[in-house]
């Protein structure tokens, strides 16, 4: 039997643009010999693979432990509806779905897919996250797909096994997206990673700029920052000006304001791209921590053993206690941790996984 070892690298990078999850999941074969992908080789085995294309589920091992998983098809793909047998006049419809985008098909196989893995074999989730939000469009929506969304929630909420969403190499999360699978919706079970290549918002950039930073905040910050505009400006200002100067003059401003605005964007966009990579994503607590990707494979067996542990001996601790105790979950954890820091004093409980697992 091959053994792939949990100690290595991730030699497949999903690449920037339109790509197949599967290769970073189980690795691939190239001109060059084979890269690995992120759990064991030859364990990934996808489901429902013919349904809602623009969403991929399975299941796979990871360092030996089963888990389940889902990824995001990044390409376009057709989605053909079949003419209806019963109604001579119907036609076979072939639909263009885009890829990083929840459809209602896929959003219902994303919950459909949770709720197997939670209720039917109890199996820790892993989500490679990369939406961009859900298609809203008049026919999406008439085919519901907000009560789909609503479904993800619901089965992200009741799932009682560690769930790690961790935003892929040159992917991103955002939009409604963001909202349906934010760990504050089941905190005692979910967590947020994102790799330093990410990005990850509600809003996009160019969003961003066109409520925070628009037209008259980009003039002010001229003003403060070009002294041609400045000098312009205090010159146009002068009451003593002749109407046919200062019409000169305000034309001159116009045109110098409307060759830097187009500079200023840029770099207003530049500046708004800082906020969403995962080193501030880290800084302002929405996700754990920022986790490069050849190592993921690694940390997050470690994690994955450690949660699965502790949750083991969590539940024993407090199936143990008295009924007059009334121990909580995290009364129980508590206890975890003043164990493990009387064996090892110098030791981070929180971090330190590989330890707190073995």
């Amino acid at each position: 039997m091959q053994i792939d070892p949990v100690e290595r690298t991730i030699e497949y990078e999903p690449p920037s643009g339109p790509s197949d999850p599967r290769l970073f999941l189980a690795g691939a074969d190239t001109d060059n010999g084979w890269l690995s992908g992120f759990f064991d080789r030859g364990s990934f085995v996808e489901t429902l693979g013919g349904w809602a294309r623009t969403v991929v589920a399975g299941r796979a091992r990871l360092g030996g432990i089963p888990m389940g998983v889902i990824a995001v098809e990044g390409r376009t793909v057709e989605n053909i509806v079949p003419a209806d047998p019963a109604n001579p006049t119907s036609e076979e419809q072939v639909l263009q779905e885009a890829g990083t985008v929840w459809y209602p098909n896929s959003a219902y196989k994303t919950a459909q897919a949770i709720q197997d893995f939670n209720s039917g074999e109890q199996l820790p989730l892993m989500i490679f996250a990369n939406w961009r939000g859900f298609s809203g469009g008049q026919r999406d929506m008439f085919f519901e797909v907000l009560k789909y969304g609503a479904y993800i929630v619901d089965a992200l909420t009741k799932y009682k096994q560690p769930v790690f969403v961790y935003i892929v190499p040159n992917g991103e999360l955002r939009g409604g997206a963001w909202v349906v699978v934010d760990p504050t919706i089941n905190a005692d079970m979910m967590e947020m990673y994102a790799d330093e290549k990410s990005r990850g918002g509600v809003l996009e950039p160019e969003g961003i700029v066109e409520i925070k930073f628009r037209k008259p905040q980009m003039l002010a910050c001229m003003d403060r920052l070009d002294p041609q505009v400045r000098d312009l400006r205090q010159e146009l200002a002068n009451p003593d000006l002749a109407p046919a100067q200062k019409a000169e003059i305000k034309q001159a401003l116009d045109a110098r304001e409307k060759a830097l605005l187009p500079v200023y964007t840029q770099i207003a966009v530049q500046f708004a791209d800082l906020h969403d990579r995962a080193g501030r994503m880290a800084a302002k607590g929405v996700i754990r921590s920022a986790i490069q990707w050849a190592h993921a494979r690694t940390y997050f067996f470690h994690r994955l053993k450690r949660r699965l542990h502790e949750e083991q001996l969590r539940k024993a601790i407090q199936a143990a206690a008295s009924p007059d105790e009334q121990l909580t979950r995290q009364d129980a954890i508590d206890i975890i941790a003043q164990w493990f820091a009387h064996s090892h004093a110098d030791a981070d409980y929180d971090r330190d996984d590989k330890l707190v697992a073995s």
